[in-house]
């Protein structure tokens, strides 16, 4: 909580800071994004408090229903008149004259679905058609949806997500690196038929060499980054902000953060996401019921996978995605799932459930000991 709480406040900090300049010439007032932000963040706590007090167990009895919500969305986004299109993508409902994205609600439905598949038959995880079946169901048809608006870097946190969840489920390596390997393959044709994604793979190997066309916004990211040295430039001295640096309050914050905080606030902010994977992960490996185990690991990796992918490609460490940092960017649906995540971790930290309980192998394996001792074979009992 203290993690969540502190990352959030530095967002709210960046947020207004980032955003200030193009709400002023956009909206006439330098607190109009910044004070949505807020809204969103009150709504996101709101669905923290009340998902800690709900027990996770029952999200294993709605996975199936949320998962069809969450494909639904995806499907009404597609629809034109309902979803709206912005720089080129459909992945907007309008409601009320806010945006939801439904592939941030469907990254939570695809882990919790595939956790409790994985704790309804424990076993298939470890055969190559019940691995198979979890990949296709928990995956295939959210990942095709979402690449359909298109949306890749929404797709690799999905993918990633339910990939750590088949890892604390204990899947074959070979099989997770088999997906692995397809997946990469799988990713660069998507690159390869789409213009725009060789493009951003081109400019990631050289970003310097068309600096003012398909480049711009990957060097402006490590002008701004380099421009803050150490210390920085101090907070709310941003120059990148005032229309050099594209989508420096979503996708691109990290730089601003860069140029303002300089090397620093970077480091305080990677330092606090590791200090939240830390505390997730920790609390998964001390949870003793499967589901519990499954449920938080997939929800820490879509928050950290996330970070991992935003930093990377403001670093130029990674191609440009297009994903918000989660609890730093401004957006508000990225906002409420985040937070309503680790709401449903903290009651899976706290339910008694989560330490008396035992995984579905292990009460197999007890079972089937006990059996064994009251009923001995009619030969034992005789020789006894």
């Amino acid at each position: 909580m203290l993690v969540t709480f502190l990352l959030v406040v530095y967002g709210l900090v960046m947020a207004y800071s980032a955003s200030a300049a193009q709400a002023y010439f956009e909206h006439g007032s330098s607190f109009y994004m910044f004070g949505r932000q807020v809204a969103w963040v009150c709504i996101g706590v709101g669905a923290m408090y009340v998902l800690s007090r709900v027990d996770y167990a029952w999200f294993r009895k709605a996975a199936v229903p949320l998962a069809g919500l969450a494909l639904a969305g995806l499907l009404l986004v597609l629809v034109p008149g309902i979803g709206s299109v912005i720089n080129g993508a459909r992945r907007w409902i309008y409601l009320g004259g806010q945006g939801l994205q439904p592939s941030e609600f469907a990254k939570l439905a695809a882990v919790v679905l595939v956790a409790a598949l994985i704790v309804k038959r424990p076993q298939e995880v470890l055969n190559l058609k019940g691995f198979l079946r979890l990949v296709g169901i928990g995956i295939v048809p959210a990942a095709a949806l979402i690449m359909l608006e298109p949306d890749l870097g929404t797709t690799l946190v999905l993918v990633t997500a339910v990939v750590a969840v088949l890892v604390a489920g204990g899947a074959p390596l070979r099989y997770l690196f088999g997906l692995i390997a397809v997946g990469f393959f799988a990713v660069l044709a998507l690159i390869a038929v789409e213009p725009y994604r060789l493009e951003r793979l081109v400019t990631f190997l050289d970003p310097w060499k068309d600096p003012q066309g398909s480049g711009f916004q990957a060097t402006q990211s490590l002008i701004s980054i380099a421009s803050g040295r150490v210390f920085g430039v101090g907070l709310g001295n941003s120059v990148q902000k005032f229309g050099f640096l594209p989508e420096q309050t979503t996708d691109m914050i990290t730089g601003i953060i860069g140029e303002e905080l300089g090397l620093i606030g970077l480091l305080v902010l990677l330092a606090l996401y590791a200090a939240l994977a830390w505390a997730c992960f920790r609390i998964a490996l001390n949870c003793k019921d499967l589901f519990g185990k499954l449920l938080a690991t997939g929800i820490t990796a879509i928050i950290i996978g996330q970070a991992c992918i935003n930093v990377g490609a403001a670093l130029g460490l990674l191609p440009l995605t297009g994903v918000p940092l989660p609890l730093v960017s401004l957006g508000g649906t990225s906002m409420l799932v985040v937070l309503a995540g680790l709401g449903i971790v903290l009651n899976i930290a706290t339910n008694r459930r989560s330490h008396i309980a035992v995984s579905a192998q292990r009460r197999d394996r007890s079972a089937g000991s006990r059996g064994d001792r009251r009923s001995p074979p009619a030969g034992a009992r005789r020789r006894g």
